[in-house]
């Protein structure tokens, strides 16, 4: 389906790469369900909430579990880390575009470690954030925006957090893509020109033989994600580790 090489090259030499389409109709359709009653349970939309976050989203909404072990995506980040995949965060949002800022997150990376005097001295990323867009990303449900980077190129900002960047690329993908990305990577995001909602779940993600812990860790041990891990080998292998 995909050549996972070339997507982990895609990775360390631009800072991200996309799988199109990982997820079909029927899955998005269930994610549209699963996190209709969870924003349900949240009180809704308003302009007092124009959007709502789920974090950890194994806590909240324990059901995504089976989500999270699309092989494929898995695979792709296996060979971007050169290693076996821990999942160490999960998250989702999900955004009003009738009731939202022009600006739904201004520049930001998620990388948290401490910089070496020489700069990033890297052969593979150590963490990866993959987000899945349900709804996909476009000037219509909403852009991604980032600023593609090396692996070990400097991680300084470009400019101020709210203005466009000098080399900034929209990331048009498809309904049900994942999209991978360094933790150094800059990116931003922008409300949609329509009134549909925006949909955005994933996690950060390391490799196992990497125990370094980072501020947005989470966990969620519940009898609902046990369950789904006994039945699911990919599931167990990203929460527990290599079997």
């Amino acid at each position: 389906m995909f050549d996972l090489k070339s997507k982990a090259r895609e990775v360390i030499e631009r800072g991200y790469c996309v799988l199109e389409s990982v997820y079909d109709d029927h899955e998005r359709e269930q994610m549209h369900a699963i996190f209709k009653q969870l924003c349900d349970n949240r009180g809704g939309f308003s302009s007092e909430q124009p959007s709502i976050s789920f974090h950890p989203l194994l806590e909240w909404g324990p059901e995504m579990a089976p989500f999270f072990a699309k092989a494929v995506v898995v695979d792709a980040m296996a060979e971007a880390f050169q290693d076996d995949v821990r999942l160490a965060h999960s998250g989702a949002s999900v955004f009003n575009n009738g009731l939202v800022e022009e600006t739904l997150t201004h520049w930001h990376v998620h990388y948290a470690w401490e910089f070496p005097p020489t700069g990033l001295q890297r052969d593979n990323p150590e963490r990866v954030l993959c987000n899945i867009y349900v709804d996909g990303s476009s000037s219509h449900i909403g852009p991604l925006i980032v600023l593609p980077r090396g692996l070990n190129d400097p991680v300084e900002a470009k400019g101020d957090a709210g203005e466009d960047w000098e080399g900034q690329v929209e990331v048009t993908v498809p309904p049900g893509s994942a999209v991978i990305f360094d933790t150094a990577l800059w990116h931003c995001s922008k409300r949609g020109n329509s009134s549909e909602l925006r949909h955005l779940w994933g996690g950060h993600y390391q490799g196992w033989s990497n125990p370094t812990p980072h501020p947005e860790d989470n966990t969620a041990e519940n009898p609902t994600v046990a369950a789904h891990k006994a039945e699911i080998p990919v599931l167990r292998g990203l929460l527990d580790g290599p079997q």
